[in-house]
C-alpha cells in the first residue's frame, strides 16, 4: 500500500530553514562583498589582483575576527590544495579570466568555528605531508576527521561582464551577479572530503 507523503512539521521546516541560507548578490571589480549568514559567520568575496585580471576568492570568516590574527574557514577544507579550486573566481593557476567566469557553478566547504579550524589544520597537514606520526596519533587524527562536521556552499554565477584584453592589459572581470546556497548541516565530514569513496561499480 502506498502512503501519501506528509508535509514536514513546523518544527522540522524551521530546523531545515535554520540550516540553509540562500541569497543573491552583485560585486564590481576591486570591491569587497560581504553577507552575514548567521551562526556568527560572514560569507565574503575578497578581491584578487595580479596578472590574471583580478577577480575574487570566496571566503567564510567569523564575526568578530580574533583580535590576534584574522582567520578564514573555507580554504582548509576545500581541496585541491595549492592549486585552482572552486573558491577562485579569477584568472589564476593557468586559467584565463574568461574560463574562470565560464565555470558558473562552484562548490566549497567550510568549518564552523575556530576550534574546528584548528582541528582541520592538524588533520589536513597530517594527511598531506608525510610525518613520523605514531599509531596512536594517526588513530586520534582519524577519529577527529570522522567527527568534524562541515558546512557546504554552492556559488552560481548568474551574469558576468568581462572586458577583453587590450595591449599589455589582461582580460578583466567587471562585475558578477550571483546566487549562493549554504548548508550548515549537510552530514559531510572532513574524512569524506579528504578520502571520498570511489563511485560504485555498475
Amino acid at each position: 500500500m502506498a502512503y501519501a507523503a506528509q508535509d514536514p512539521s513546523p518544527a522540522a521546516r524551521a530546523a531545515a530553514e535554520e540550516n540553509d541560507v540562500r541569497f543573491s548578490g552583485e560585486v564590481t571589480a576591486g570591491k569587497i562583498y560581504e553577507h552575514d549568514i548567521g551562526h556568527g559567520l560572514v560569507f565574503g568575496l575578497a578581491p584578487l589582483s595580479g596578472d590574471g585580471g583580478g577577480g575574487w576568492v570566496i571566503d567564510v570568516v567569523p564575526r568578530p575576527q580574533p583580535s590576534d590574527e584574522p582567520v578564514e574557514f573555507s580554504e582548509i577544507v576545500t581541496p585541491p590544495y595549492h592549486f585552482y579550486n572552486d573558491r577562485f573566481l579569477a584568472g589564476a593557476y593557468g586559467y584565463s579570466t574568461k574560463e574562470a567566469v565560464g565555470f558558473t557553478t562552484r562548490k566549497f566547504n567550510f568549518v564552523l568555528s575556530i576550534h574546528d579550524m584548528q582541528i582541520a589544520n592538524e588533520v589536513v597537514n597530517a594527511s598531506l605531508f608525510p610525518s613520523a606520526l605514531s599509531e596512536e596519533e594517526k588513530n586520534r587524527i582519524g577519529r577527529e576527521s570522522e567527527a568534524l562536521n562541515l558546512g557546504t556552499g554552492e556559488f552560481r554565477i548568474v551574469k558576468s561582464h568581462v572586458t577583453l584584453a587590450k595591449g599589455p592589459n589582461p582580460d578583466t572581470i567587471d562585475w558578477l551577479k550571483f546566487d549562493v546556497l549554504l548548508h550548515f548541516s549537510p552530514g559531510l565530514t572532513l574524512q569524506q572530503v579528504l578520502a571520498p569513496k570511489p563511485p560504485a561499480a555498475h
